[in-house]
């Protein structure tokens, strides 16, 4: 009786810690996306393609009116961000993976001007 209360509280402790782990672990936001963005009324795309690693440092490439640049960021969960740096200043996404596979979000044009942005993966 003993042995069998303690595999049972093992097992539970097992499930536990995993679904504990997979609460905190990050979407993986990796892939080709299309940004459709939306500064006050303003509209226009981008393309970008992002890389995550298994601790949620996002790599990438953005290439859009805003011109033609790598960038970093991060994940945590199902939200990320990443701040493209150029002549203009810093701009920066912040958004969230959604259940339906599409990226939302908002963009900060170095406080002078923002807006929101909804992303599909291409190809």
């Amino acid at each position: 009786m003993i042995r069998t209360t303690i595999t049972r509280f093992s097992t539970f402790l097992v499930a536990f810690t995993l679904l504990l782990s997979a609460q905190f672990a990050s979407a993986d936001v990796s892939g080709n996306w299309t940004f459709a963005v939306d500064i006050g009324g303003q509209t226009g795309n981008a393309t970008v393609t992002m890389a995550q690693a298994a601790d949620g440092k996002i790599t990438g490439h953005y290439t859009g009116q805003l011109g033609d640049t790598d960038f970093e960021g991060t994940a945590t969960g199902n939200d990320f961000q990443f701040v493209l740096v150029g002549e203009l200043g810093s701009v920066t996404y912040k958004g969230a993976l959604q259940e339906n596979g599409t990226l939302t979000g908002n963009v900060d044009l170095g406080g002078m001007a923002s807006g929101t942005f909804t992303a599909r993966k291409s190809g």
